[in-house]
């Protein structure tokens, strides 16, 4: 498996679409936002499920921090927008149908293909300020942000 990209480490710069057809630049996001990455295998999943719907519940607390999160993976816009629909999301869902972002932040399997699960935090400063697999809480992103601002 690839390693997950470091903290502190500069944030590999990308532009995606969105499920309504906009477009996602982290360049954009530089000074105003901390984009909160979250890397999922698949819409329509019972883990992916669980995971984007505690990220949607913990909104306005990742917000009041200065953090957007943006679900990605490979699925088209079509199945993106039934799944934000599904769920009733506040936050978007890219589209990263080369893998080429999951790729560059090391959230990609060893078959290069396949999502692992992993959750970055970019910071205004455009450095990663937390980066970890699995689906770890909207609790432990925000303590971990204390924790680089305080250095």
């Amino acid at each position: 498996m690839a390693e997950l990209i470091e903290v502190g480490a500069e944030a590999p710069a990308f532009s995606l679409p969105t499920a309504d057809g906009e477009t996602f630049s982290l360049e954009d996001a530089r000074g105003t936002s901390r984009p909160l990455l979250i890397f999922y295998p698949k819409d329509f999943t019972p883990g992916c499920l669980l995971q984007l719907r505690a990220i949607n519940k913990a909104i306005d607390d990742l917000r009041a921090a200065d953090i957007t999160p943006y679900g990605v993976n490979p699925g088209d816009a079509a199945s993106h927008q039934r799944f934000e629909s599904m769920l009733g999301l506040t936050y978007p869902l890219l589209v990263d149908g080369e893998r080429e972002v999951a790729a560059a932040y090391g959230a990609l399997k060893d078959n290069g293909k396949s999502i692992q699960r992993s959750v970055v935090l970019v910071g205004k400063d455009g450095k990663v300020a937390f980066a970890k697999r699995g689906a770890p809480s909207w609790e432990l992103i925000l303590e971990a942000l204390k924790t680089v601002e305080d250095a």
